[in-house]
This record gives C-alpha cells, sequence and structure tokens, in this order.
C-alpha cells in the first residue's frame, strides 16, 4: 500500500495498541519466517511484555481456557445445521440451514446481550429477522469490500453492491 493509506483497526474491534505498531511488529515477525509467521508464533511473541501486543492477550490461563471453552460453545452451535433434501433433485447439493442464530435481546436485567435462538424461530420474530437481515448485509458489504478488486467478481458483486445502495 502506498500513498495515504492508513492502518486502523476494523469497525467494532476491541484492540487498544496502535495498529501501525501492530502492524509493525506482524511484519517483523512475517519476515523472521521468510514473509508468513505460522500461526500461534504470534502469541509466542506476544508472551513478551515488551511486544505492543502483549496486552491484546489473556494471560490468566484459568481465565482464558473458560474464554476458550465458551468460543468452543459458540462454534458447536454455529456448527449444527438442518440438512433439507426434500424437493432437492439428486445433483443438486442439500439445502443447508444452521439450526442457530445468534441474536441481540434484553435479559432480565434489562442489559442486551447475545444468545443463540432457533434460527427457524428467529426467522418467525420480526426482531429476530430483522438482525438477521442486518447480519446479512453487514456480510455482504464486508465481502464487497474484500473482494471487490478482482474483476473476475464483477458480475457477482455488481447486483449486490447495486441492492446494497437501494437500502
Amino acid at each position: 500500500m502506498s500513498g495515504t493509506t492508513v492502518v486502523e483497526w476494523a469497525k467494532g474491534s476491541v484492540f487498544k495498541a496502535d495498529p501501525n505498531l501492530a502492524l509493525q511488529e506482524i511484519e517483523s515477525l512475517n519476515a523472521e519466517w521468510g514473509g508468513a509467521a505460522p500461526v500461534g508464533k504470534l502469541v509466542d511473541h506476544a508472551r513478551s511484555p515488551d511486544s505492543v501486543l502483549h496486552d491484546e492477550f489473556e494471560w490468566d490461563d484459568s481465565i482464558a481456557a473458560t474464554q476458550q471453552r465458551v468460543e468452543t460453545e459458540k462454534r458447536i452451535k454455529r456448527s449444527l445445521v438442518y440438512v433439507c433434501t426434500q424437493d432437492v433433485p439428486k445433483e443438486y447439493e442439500p439445502k443447508r440451514l444452521r439450526v442457530f442464530t445468534s441474536v441481540a435481546h434484553k435479559n432480565d436485567a434489562g442489559k442486551t446481550v447475545r444468545s443463540y435462538v432457533s434460527t427457524v424461530e428467529a426467522m418467525k420474530d420480526p426482531e429476530y429477522r430483522a438482525q438477521i437481515l442486518a447480519t446479512a448485509k453487514r456480510e455482504l458489504q464486508q465481502f464487497v469490500n474484500k473482494y471487490d478488486q478482482l474483476s473476475e467478481l464483477a458480475s457477482v458483486l455488481d447486483p449486490i453492491k447495486d441492492h446494497l445502495k437501494d437500502d
């Protein structure tokens, strides 16, 4: 990248380190590994309190283990799918629908929390359905942003951009 390109954390990111320093650290580590450090090497590097990314990681193993278990719970819930084969010709892939979807709602204390609910039930609820649609549009925009420079995908991306522009 050149010119007036700026490095920043993606919208919604929780990281606090200076993104330019983080990038420098990652690029330096990649250079040490011939251009691409294996996954996990940044964690090893960030163990040093001198690393700009040190505070971005949870170093208390009991807390980190709990966080990892919660991530595993989410991955389990995201991985269960219904496979719908009814009325699908054999030459086509069956339709797949996630059993659960993540939605925001108010808990008993009035605080907004995220939970996984039945996708089928969520699609029937106007508020949850609106959340699912907003997520789909956000993901489409992210897809466009990521692949817009590939002219080979113009026939796919242009209608998506037109649809997103209409909103």
